[in-house]
């Protein structure tokens, strides 16, 4: 026996206590994947929003948590586009409703004479015209969802619409929204004149410092909005910030309580196994091979939990993913790298837990140890 089958041999010994202790250790894994994906994903996806759109500066008002529900003065848009170095300004405004399906969406609402309208990617159909009142875009996720196509009708906050183009656009939530002009959401929202933040392109979008010189200028001319690069907005929302930090605190105390775990584990098995540690120490085993076999179940324990919880993780995003309430809002971002920093993270946890059950095995005289002391 070496310090290698040791390990091996003591967990199946007790393998109903291994398998719910590495069961534990992927159950903390998943949740923290799958928490830290959706967090990312919701970053991602305001970014692919701003990008569709060729976004360069945002622009809203300062100190609002929820920027959706913010009221803004629409005038203010041609007085930003006067600002040097800015080309276009488009005012926007939306919010989150419930469908007569039944099913909850994002909407939003462009001025007609802006880019959005001019750029927007239409698969089929096309966009409203100025004498329309109750004419719609819809994402081509959504369109799919629904069932609809350009000529069919919805019921959206009570008001019937007429489907006239389907979009597709690479942000999950604007592929899942439906696209009005702005007097119609104006009064759908009863905020007339009203706007919820304002999207702003600059004349040369690739120079940063150029980027960076037009948002201070506007910041300066209007004190009261909160000017960002597109880029840095999705750090700037209190909402997502609230989301990454929740994520994070879920994946420390799931972190936390699986190091408990590994460690009570380890202890337990430590003590049953006194008698047996000091028979291997009198015949020779130096304390640090004692040591390495125990900090070596830890990590054996801690590396199937991995197993099973990258495996749990990434079902559990597929099963959001694809579940139709879910999917609307929803755009994991997990990459390889967020894989192998969880992993490691879980290995940590299996390789602390047993430092201190092998130090506790290593502290006493054999001769003790052979008393089951």
């Amino acid at each position: 026996m070496n310090a290698l089958s040791y390990p091996f041999a003591n967990l199946r010994g007790h393998l109903a206590r291994s398998l719910l202790t590495a069961a534990g250790v992927g159950a903390a894994l998943a949740g923290m994947l799958a928490l830290l994906g959706l967090s990312r994903g919701a970053d991602r996806s305001v970014l692919l929003a701003f990008k569709d759109r060729g976004t360069d500066i945002v622009a809203v008002k300062k100190g609002t948590v929820d920027f959706l529900t913010a009221d803004l003065d629409e005038g203010l848009t041609q007085k930003i586009r006067a600002v040097p170095g800015v080309i276009s300004v488009m005012g926007s405004m939306g919010d989150l409703v419930t469908m007569g399906s039944g099913e909850m969406t994002y909407i939003s609402g462009w001025s007609l004479d802006s880019d959005f309208w001019r750029t927007l990617p239409i698969v089929a159909g096309r966009v409203p015209t100025a004498d329309e009142t109750n004419s719609a875009v819809l994402g081509d996720s959504l369109a799919e969802a629904l069932g609809k196509k350009p000529g069919d009708t919805m019921e959206l906050s009570g008001e019937i619409f007429r489907i006239v183009g389907i979009t597709r656009q690479q942000s999950v939530i604007d592929d899942r929204s439906v696209m009005l002009p702005m007097p119609v959401i104006q009064r759908l929202l009863d905020r007339p004149g009203k706007v919820s933040g304002f999207h702003i392109r600059v004349e040369h979008p690739g120079d940063s410092a150029e980027v960076a010189r037009v948002r201070d200028r506007i910041a300066a001319a209007f004190p009261d909005l909160l000017v960002v690069e597109s880029a840095e907005m999705a750090n700037q929302s209190e909402i997502t910030n609230l989301v990454r930090a929740m994520a994070w605190a879920s994946s420390t105390v799931a972190l936390i309580m699986t190091f408990v775990l590994v460690l009570n584990t380890l202890l337990m098995a430590v003590t049953e196994r006194m008698h047996e540690i000091g028979l291997l120490s009198a015949i020779g085993w130096h304390p640090a091979r004692i040591v390495a076999a125990i900090v070596s179940e830890g990590l054996l324990l801690s590396g199937a939990g991995a197993v099973l919880g990258v495996a749990g993780g990434l079902l559990g995003l597929q099963w959001m993913i694809h579940n139709p309430r879910l999917s609307a809002f929803l755009q994991p971002d997990v990459t390889p790298t967020l894989v192998l920093e969880s992993v490691a993270m879980a290995l940590a946890v299996g390789v602390l837990g047993g430092i201190y059950p092998a130090w506790r095995a290593t502290r006493l005289h054999p001769v003790e140890l052979l008393r089951g002391e």
